[in-house]
């Protein structure tokens, strides 16, 4: 049987029975119906992040028809014919049962407002923050009818045209690294609001850019099949390049974006892993002029057919950068696609100054480097990095196979690409045309007497089984998986067909990270967090806690930030979790028995906190909920931090971990 929220968050022990029945209580006495979470959270019993998590964990999100049938603006047999309508028409169900006539926009917009708890404001009469419009570019305000209106504090105010696309605020919230207020409005309101926004934009500027020298060097033969007709030299679209990429370079930035739009291209850099439009008033009219010819020009760059518009490409080159006196290489990976307005396409920068050196640079609190050592000590086994797309995971490979090369041992890798290449290591780049996939590379290594095999990723049965083989037969292998948690692990190498007592024989450990901002160094300053904020984190107040912030510099481009470091979960199966494990036992068993041989993602993050590193704001943005509410059910006590005291329930267990000085 389905059980209801209240339920939920009572198994959960988020709130106990009697603040449930508290809340049922004052729904029912109120006018109009509001959700009973809503409810717990003006109560102050429960926060909004925790609702979230379980409202997503177990599919609880309110959909639009329900909404509306719960506030009586339509009926139950009026959305059953405007589902039925939508499957042929291939429209939101708003816009649907607008046009048949059941209800108009503006009721629809009101009883959205009342049954969500969401304000619904009259946009012609709003005063935006232009200062906004670094926020979101216009396409995807566009794309998605949002227009941010308002920042506060740490909160961005956004009117959507859809409010139940909880997602779309999450993503949001992801990318500013900034709480969102949610609001609606008229679908046409939002449009212009969007129209009045991006008129001038306004934004900070970006750093200088060092001198780039676009010269390829290392050339390689065309690719097969490619019709390479250089197109004629022009001077300005390879000085509009060289202020592109070195611009990127100055700040830092991963990723390039050349986004074609109607009659003019977007240009946005990914720094510190948000996305943000860059900053180039006095270059926009050329770019716009020469949007075909930067694309051709990128793809003369990575050797790519400049004639071939109608299918994705990917290429690489290799460049020097100029900065004063020094002289480096980089490598540039470049894909393109087709698009609706003409080609788009991504750089993404590989600089080997960012390569890391050893797993010690990576930032890791001391008991998750200590374990980390142990097991690249060994010499058989798998040791898997798992987390999201951009969480570092190649990175963290890189780091634990420098930390253990030497001329005496031969490592293999397999990647999908190779971002940074090292002297001294056989690295092999898999290509699925012709059959170098990651299992075969994994076969022919076992012919190849490695000591370490490192394989990119373990995406499919037979990665998987060939991975494990390699480990069972006296090879230390290394690799990702792409799971929430460090535990979960268990249930996808299951999936893949890998046999309990497989993974008992050859699992040694599982760290799973994220990347989270520093604080900028040099505009660092001490402050105090909200209670909000801080009873969200801890549960309870920091007495004598010091927590700083960025106060935005030109240093950081004003962002308070500057840089990225891990935050890490590692797991060490104990005897324990291996018995259980081979004995093929419920997940949750495995799960509650791994509590005692892992050091949570929580207790990293504590002690970046504890080093000034990080501060609770970005944390909460961060941390998946699930981190904290395992770190409050199995780490209850008192952690001392410097002179401040985090209380929890009353048991003491565990160590708080400690950032490495």
């Amino acid at each position: 049987m389905t059980k209801k929220l209240g339920e939920l968050l009572v198994a959960e022990g988020m709130v106990d029975q009697m603040q449930v029945e508290l809340a049922a209580g004052i729904q029912e006495k109120l006018a109009e119906y509001k959700p009973i979470g809503k409810i717990l959270v003006d109560m102050k019993a429960l926060t909004e992040k925790q609702l979230n998590f379980v409202l997503d964990h177990y599919f609880k999100r309110p959909l639009l028809g329900q909404v509306l049938i719960r506030s009586g603006a339509i009926s139950q047999e009026q959305l059953e014919i405007g589902l039925r309508q939508q499957q042929e028409w291939k429209l939101p169900l708003g816009e649907v049962l607008i046009k048949l006539g059941y209800l108009e926009e503006t009721a629809m917009r009101k009883a959205i407002s009342t049954q969500l708890d969401v304000p619904l404001l009259n946009l012609d009469k709003a005063t935006l923050d232009n200062s906004l419009v670094t926020v979101m570019s216009e396409g995807y305000a566009r794309k998605n009818l949002v227009v941010p209106l308002s920042r506060k504090g740490g909160a961005i105010t956004i009117a959507m045209d859809d409010p139940t696309n909880f997602r779309l605020a999450e993503e949001l919230s992801y990318f500013t690294g900034q709480k969102i207020n949610v609001a609606t409005a008229v679908r046409a309101a939002i449009e212009r609001a969007i129209d009045r926004l991006y008129q001038n934009k306004d934004q900070q500027g970006l750093n200088e850019y060092p001198e780039l020298d676009l010269r390829t060097v290392d050339e390689a033969p065309a690719a097969v099949g490619a019709q390479q007709t250089e197109a004629p030299p022009d001077k300005k679209v390879d000085s509009l390049i060289q202020l592109i990429i070195g611009t990127a370079l100055g700040n830092r930035a991963s990723d390039i974006h050349f986004e074609s739009l109607d009659r003019q291209m977007l240009i946005r850099y990914r720094i510190d892993g948000i996305l943000r439009e860059a900053n180039l008033p006095d270059l926009q009219n050329d770019i716009n002029r020469r949007s075909k010819e930067l694309i051709s020009k990128v793809k003369i760059l990575g050797k790519l057919d400049i004639a071939e518009k109608r299918r994705p490409q990917d290429g690489s080159f290799r460049t020097r950068v100029v900065e004063g006196e020094e002289t480096r290489k980089i490598d540039i990976r470049i894909s393109v696609v087709p698009g609706y307005f003409g080609e788009n396409a991504v750089l993404r920068i590989l600089d080997p100054n960012n390569a890391p050196r050893s797993i010690d640079e990576l930032g890791f609190c001391t008991e998750i480097l200590d374990s980390m050592h142990s097991l690249l000590e060994r010499t058989t086994g798998i040791m898997l990095v798992t987390g999201p797309t951009g969480s570092g995971k190649s990175t963290t490979l890189y780091g634990a196979l420098m930390t253990v090369f030497k001329p005496g041992i031969k490592i293999l890798t397999a990647e999908d690409p190779i971002e940074y290449v090292y002297n001294g290591i056989t690295q092999c780049e898999v290509n699925e045309k012709i059959n170098n996939t990651f299992a075969n590379y994994t076969r022919a290594f076992l012919r190849q007497d490695p000591d370490i095999i490192l394989i990119g990723e373990i995406r499919d049965a037979e990665t998987a089984e060939m991975a494990f083989r390699a480990a069972q037969t006296g090879h230390l292998v290394l690799s990702t998986m792409h799971t929430n948690d460090a535990v979960s692990t268990i249930t996808r190498l299951l999936g893949l067909g890998i046999e309990p007592s497989l993974i008992n024989a050859c699992l040694a450990g599982v760290l799973a990270q994220r990347l989270t901002r520093k604080i900028c160094p040099v505009c660092k300053e001490e402050y105090q967090p909200s209670e909000k904020t801080l009873t969200e984190l801890f549960r309870t107040l920091t007495p004598g806690m010091k927590h700083y912030q960025g106060r935005k510099c030109p240093e950081c481009n004003f962002r308070g930030y500057k840089g990225r470091f891990a935050i890490g979960e590692l797991w060490v199966p104990s005897e324990t979790d291996m018995l259980l494990i081979s004995k093929n036992a419920s997940f949750d068993e495995i799960r509650e028995s791994s509590r005692n041989s892992t050091v949570p993602m929580a207790t990293d993050a504590l002690a970046k906190l504890r080093a000034g590193m990080t501060n609770p704001d970005e944390l909460l943005r961060m941390l998946p909920f699930s981190s904290i509410h395992d770190l409050r059910r199995t780490m209850s006590g008192v952690f001392r931090l410097g002179e401040g005291i985090i209380a929890d329930e009353p048991a003491a267990s565990g160590n708080l971990g400690q950032y490495p000085a």
